[in-house]
């Protein structure tokens, strides 16, 4: 045991006292969440800008009124900028500022439009409006045209449109006779809000307690978080498992496997690396978990974060880490070089990539045949089960503790194999070329 524990140490001491694995511990996450990171610089880069809008109101009555909510907003948006540079803003509240200029309908023409045109493709111009003259006509559905070279997405139009239809409603409303209010009240959209099944309440009452709810509105946390800890999932695993091939390629083809054999057995050599494996991968976790939860507690995005999901996190992520290192390092001790190692890999990285593939449809269904399959399926069960437990939606105990028996019997199996094809390889000189290969070397009897 003393054996196996000092090559634990040593392999922990060789993944995480290198500077490989300090660069590769702060570039994973830029490479996988580098687009959020990156926002608000960009944000600031290309918003901000001041977007000239000629405004052209055939009705004479909506110009001025949409000046006044630009001059407004802009009012704002100084504000904001102010209280951005002291630190108590949202950096990524970076808008637009809109400078409306009205122009007489009666001088307006199709040279104009040409005009104007040409000016947004030249840059000289961002946009121009379009009102009829007939807009508060409650007989015919006039078309009010908003022309720039983003149009279609474009911020100004869609707050344009929040602007001017309670206005153009209300006027419709006068023309027919109508009360403004009352026909505001009465076309107003019908809202579900999304609900959480109800539970118990914590305080009780003089009737015995009641029943409560929480509201869960749809914005880009509920589906972002779940695949951030998915995400969490598998750097961890990927951070231990990739330098388990590249250690023993290394044993292997510099021969240090021959002097480390002459002093321990296979099985104690490849037990003593699994656990500092094991070792290094909590301490990944550790930092990126205790890097997350301070990010969002500065946020104020805590409530995001499902700290009780933590010990399952720690479940999956040993075992994970277990079965994925295991094929890796059979892998290294079967080949030379690591392009030999390319066609093996393959499919080891398919089965990692699997729960990726399908994470949107986990999020929206996490009780559905696809989540589900995939969270008993062994080689995805770590970060399909982490996604699913992530969404908050109320998963059955049986099947993570199912999934998690699954996975466990399925790591040893792999432990077993790895540790017949480590024995029968580290010590020849040849290379696996194809998976049938390799899986004859499960059947090869180990050397003695």
């Amino acid at each position: 045991m003393n054996k196996i524990l000092i090559i634990a140490r040593r392999e922990y001491l060789a993944m995480v006292a290198t500077k490989t694995f300090l660069i590769t511990l702060v570039m994973m996450p830029v490479l996988m969440f580098g687009g959020l990171i990156l926002i608000p610089t960009l944000s600031k880069i290309t918003g901000g800008q001041t977007r000239s809008i000629m405004v052209v109101d055939g009705t004479g009555k909506l110009g001025d009124l949409l000046k006044t909510a630009a001059e407004a907003r802009n009012k704002t948006i100084a504000e904001n900028q102010s209280a951005r540079e002291n630190q108590s803003a949202d950096p990524m509240n970076t808008s637009d500022i809109f400078d409306l200029q009205m122009v007489d309908a009666s001088t307006f023409n199709d040279e104009t439009r040409l005009a104007w045109s040409d000016d947004i493709r030249n840059g000289r111009l961002y946009a121009f409006v379009e009102i009829p003259s007939d807009l508060f006509s409650t007989k015919t559905l006039p078309t009010t045209k908003f022309v720039s070279q983003d149009s279609a997405i474009s911020e100004a139009r869609m707050w344009m449109e929040a602007v001017l239809d309670p206005l153009v409603r209300q006027e419709k409303a006068k023309s027919l006779g109508l009360d403004p209010q009352l026909v505001q009240l009465a076309t107003s959209p019908l809202r579900l809000s999304p609900t959480m099944p109800y539970e118990q309440s914590q305080t009780s009452d003089a009737t015995g307690g009641g029943i409560t709810a929480k509201e869960k509105p749809f914005d880009l946390s509920t589906f972002f978080a779940p695949f951030g800890m998915m995400m969490l999932m598998f750097l961890v695993i990927f951070l231990a498992a990739q330098p388990m091939l590249e250690s023993a390629m290394e044993e292997k083809s510099q021969r240090i496997a021959e002097v480390l054999l002459g002093s321990v057995t296979p099985s104690q050599l490849m037990t003593g690396k699994l656990l500092g494996n094991v070792a290094a991968s909590l301490l990944v976790f550790s930092l990126y978990g205790i890097g997350g939860y301070v990010i969002a507690v500065r946020q104020d995005m805590q409530d995001l974060i499902p700290l009780h999901l933590v010990p399952w996190f720690v479940v999956f992520q040993v075992l994970g880490v277990l079965f994925f290192s295991s094929i890796f390092m059979a892998i290294g001790a079967s080949v030379r070089e690591l392009k030999e190692a390319q066609s093996l890999l393959l499919p080891v990285w398919l089965v990692m990539m699997l729960p990726m593939m399908v994470w949107f449809i986990a999020v929206r269904d996490p009780l559905g045949p696809v989540s589900v399959s995939l969270s008993l399926f062994p080689p995805s069960a770590p970060m399909m089960n982490i996604l699913r437990m992530g969404t908050g939606t109320t998963i059955p105990l049986w099947q993570p503790i199912l999934s998690s028996i699954l996975l466990g019997v399925s790591t040893a199996g792999v432990i077993w194999m790895a540790g017949r094809v480590y024995r029968t390889s580290m010590l020849r000189n040849d290379s696996v070329k194809t998976l049938a290969q390799f899986i004859q070397r499960i059947a090869v009897p180990a050397p003695k």
